[in-house]
């Protein structure tokens, strides 16, 4: 009769309880911070003017 490997399988079980648990708590902290709020105005935002001279440069003449 082979071994049963009933440790392996209650470890694996809890890492993978405890990656799922994470996931779902990351997520939760993502949509209370407002993460996915505007998913729509990130495509638009390319399209608005750029303006070079508002961007404030340093005195060597690149953007800091």
């Amino acid at each position: 009769m082979e071994p049963t490997h009933w440790g392996l399988i209650i470890a694996f079980t809890a890492v993978g309880l405890a990656f799922a648990a994470g996931f779902v708590l990351l997520a939760v902290w993502a949509i209370r911070n407002g993460q996915f709020k505007d998913v729509e105005g990130v495509k638009y935002r390319m399209l608005q003017d750029y303006d070079p001279k508002a961007v404030d440069k340093g005195p060597d003449g690149y953007r800091n």
